[in-house]
């Protein structure tokens, strides 16, 4: 039935695709930290663009949370995996055996450390794990850019946790600032699909042989939205690197100060040095998710984060935030089931 997983090797270059949107969603399908409990997941974001889907994580039982989420079976996709711990990894297998059952075509790439190839390899061996759609497997040595698509851009960095880890950095650049409607017209632009190419970014050509270029007859350029992904770890400089000036910082936030010294034991964060990261870094919003079950439903977490960092929200399963050009940010729904 299954073709199986045929192209696996250690990360060499990103393929390159084109789109652009106007909008970025994130939904928040796990947000529970080391177990799952009713109602909060294991680890997984999704990063959705027009036809495009980013996963990044995929704990215990994604692929549910997927499906209650909508993000469509054939759609443009990713996956980007933190660090081969299980809560981060268990979902995996089943999503892809999803897809293929609910006969995906699409091809997709996963992404991260090469350790996860091995992984991959041992359950196509032991349980027979294949897809019908092309699957690549990249393995990730070091901090990189890893995924390119003519503006859009996935980089991962080193970050503090036990062994090997990850955390990514999404960053999205429009090709071009506003399309001005008046200045095409006084150009002689006709309306159509021209002033389409010319807002992707692309050159035309009149018939007449004038050549006009995209900066004709569009404004500046906006700045690229930035969103980061911590992954687990221990605050650390690499993280606040990629968090400076972020529109939206996603970081765990595992324990209060309570447990401060778990939190270094394990490698993880307290709530309050999540929100001290986001302050110094001066990031837009702070989502604040993977904290251990031990604190319910997650307020000691929130409250100890907002004394340090007011801009701040508890993440929850099936959260949506839209990032909108200008940097803003909003929740947009919160689904409980």
């Amino acid at each position: 039935m299954f073709k199986g997983i045929t192209h696996i090797f250690i990360f060499d270059s990103g393929n390159t695709h084109w789109w652009h949107n106007s909008v970025i969603d994130i939904i928040l399908l796990g947000t529970g930290g080391s177990i799952p409990t009713d109602g909060r997941n294991h680890p997984a974001i999704a990063v959705c663009f027009e036809g495009w889907n980013l996963l990044f994580d995929c704990g215990e039982d994604c692929q549910r949370q997927y499906e209650r989420a909508n993000l469509g079976l054939n759609r443009k996709m990713a996956i980007f995996i933190s660090h081969n711990h299980a809560d981060h990894l268990l979902g995996l297998g089943g999503l892809l055996l999803r897809f293929s059952l609910l006969g995906r075509m699409k091809p997709l790439d996963i992404f991260g450390p090469v350790e996860l190839i091995d992984y991959v390899k041992v359950n196509q061996e032991t349980i027979n794990l294949g897809t019908i759609f092309k699957t690549t497997v990249y393995g990730i040595k070091k901090g990189q850019s890893v995924f390119n698509a003519d503006g859009l851009f996935v980089r991962a960095f080193e970050v503090d946790h036990r062994g090997f880890a990850l955390g990514y950095e999404v960053t999205y650049e429009r090709p071009t600032g506003e399309f001005l409607p008046d200045k095409a017209q006084q150009k002689g632009i006709p309306k159509g699909p021209l002033w389409g190419k010319l807002s992707s970014g692309e050159s035309v050509r009149l018939p007449d042989g004038t050549l006009i270029n995209p900066e004709d007859v569009t404004g500046p350029k906006p700045s690229p939205l930035r969103i980061v992904y911590s992954g687990d770890t221990r605050p650390c400089q690499s993280l606040r690197d990629a968090a400076k000036n972020a529109n939206v910082l996603i970081s765990e936030a595992m324990y209060t100060r309570e447990h401060s010294d778990l939190a270094h034991e394990r490698g993880h964060m307290t709530a309050a040095d999540a929100a001290l990261l986001a302050k110094e870094s001066q990031a837009g919003l702070l989502v604040l998710t993977h904290y251990s079950p031990r604190y319910g439903n997650g307020q000691p977490i929130f409250m100890e984060a907002k004394e340090v960092f007011s801009n701040c929200i508890l993440g929850q399963d099936l959260m949506r935030i839209r990032l909108a050009l200008d940097g803003s940010s909003e929740v947009l729904q919160h689904t409980k089931h």
